[in-house]
């Protein structure tokens, strides 16, 4: 990947879709859903959690050497809405890259929400002919739920393009994306999202997740551009959970993710 190759680059790779298993698995959603790692991949459903939580998770890109990934975050209630950080951490000595971000969700009624997040990325690389790279950002995000079936997300990351550094690197690309979830029955969840990339064409994302007695949850999706098929599962307790995730793409090949959280 041109990740490997060239340091200035490579903070695009910085804004997931979503931190953990559940959105992975149904193309990478994570806008309208309310699961821990989604909220801490600065979704304004954030301000609705309900609890108290700590999550982990990792990701094996194309089961390639250096391209793992590593998250951890926490997410506390505080005043009206919820705080979350988190850490995400890319690749090896060779090449590294480190997220690290601190959000809050906060409710502007029943069914608006508004969540802030800051950002502070640093890459580096075992080459001396390469710099450390610094770079600190915002995303702005909102979440709507008309109905209890019915929700809509919105979210900004780094819209005023910012530089890496004060050395003239290259922008940090501006991302915006939508998002729309619909219960189609008690037991089953559509979701869908668009997103553009200030440097890429827009992508769309989709997918769909099954529930079995509210304890065990089946998911399907697919991501456009490029296209990526995915699939997982998901198990819920009464304070803890743990989601699988599988991606495919055609060339590059498979890439699996695992994402666990507590409550309390």
């Amino acid at each position: 990947m041109v990740a490997l190759l060239y340091a200035a680059p490579l903070f695009a790779q910085f804004d997931y879709p979503s931190l953990g298993g559940r959105g992975a698995a149904m193309g990478g959603v994570s806008l309208t859903l309310d699961d821990a790692m989604s909220a801490m991949s600065g979704s304004a459903t954030l301000a609705y959690a309900e609890r108290s939580a700590i999550a982990v998770g990792a990701r094996q890109d194309y089961l390639a050497e250096g391209m793992g990934y590593a998250m951890l975050g926490g997410i506390a209630k505080v005043g009206f809405g919820a705080l979350t950080a988190s850490m995400v951490h890319f690749g090896n000595s060779d090449y590294n890259e480190q997220m690290l971000s601190l959000a809050y969700g906060i409710p502007l009624g029943k069914s608006v929400a508004l969540g802030v997040m800051l950002h502070y990325l640093h890459s580096g690389t075992s080459d001396p002919y390469y710099d450390p790279i610094n770079a600190a950002t915002f995303s702005l995000s909102v979440y709507a739920r008309p109905s209890e079936d019915f929700g809509l997300g919105f979210k900004t990351f780094n819209p005023q393009s910012a530089f890496f550094d004060g050395n003239g690197n290259p922008h940090l690309p501006a991302l915006m994306s939508v998002g729309v979830s619909y219960f189609l029955a008690e037991d089953l969840l559509a979701v869908a999202e668009v997103e553009k990339n200030m440097y890429q064409k827009a992508t769309l994302r989709i997918g769909l997740e099954y529930s079995l007695q509210n304890m065990f949850l089946f998911r399907w999706g697919i991501n456009t551009a490029p296209v990526i098929y995915s699939f997982g599962f998901g198990m819920r307790l009464s304070s803890f959970g743990f989601d699988v995730a599988g991606q495919i793409h055609n060339v590059l090949g498979f890439t699996p993710q695992l994402s666990m959280f507590y409550c309390f």
